[in-house]
């Protein structure tokens, strides 16, 4: 069953104006320790980081309304060995998918020109409960 699903689009110039050093605050607040060591495999980080920051916010919007706080650096984009990108969910995040019953997070990323774009599929047996 589909529980939730999430897009989003975004102008890339937008992150590329947050990875002026190394160690920005950006990179750091919304990306793994993983991702970020993914990213500098990458002929073109800039590219890498601006889908993923797209597809932790299609993944956020699967969620429909989120009680309480869940910080982007508890979705991980990784990819796969067939190159496909991964989802991980850990922290509240993880709790909160686990409580709407949530089993599995199908992403697709793609980015033309400008843009870079994502789309989530939650899929999972839907929880009865209500959020507290």
């Amino acid at each position: 069953m589909i529980i939730g699903v999430g897009t989003d689009i975004l102008k890339m110039q937008r992150v590329r104006d947050t990875l002026n050093e190394e160690n920005a605050p950006f990179l750091l607040k919304v990306f793994t320790e993983a991702e970020r060591a993914e990213a500098k495999t990458r002929n073109k980080p800039d590219e890498y980081f601006a889908t993923r920051f797209a597809g932790k916010e299609a993944v956020f919007k699967c969620f429909g309304e989120v009680p309480g706080e869940i910080r982007l650096n508890e979705i991980e984009i990784l990819c796969g060995p067939s190159g496909k990108p991964n989802v991980r969910l850990s922290g509240s995040c993880l709790e909160h998918a686990r409580f709407l019953g949530i089993e599995k997070i199908y992403l697709s990323l793609s980015y033309d020109g400008e843009y870079a774009v994502a789309f989530a599929v939650a899929e999972g047996a839907q929880s009865n409960q209500e959020p507290s």
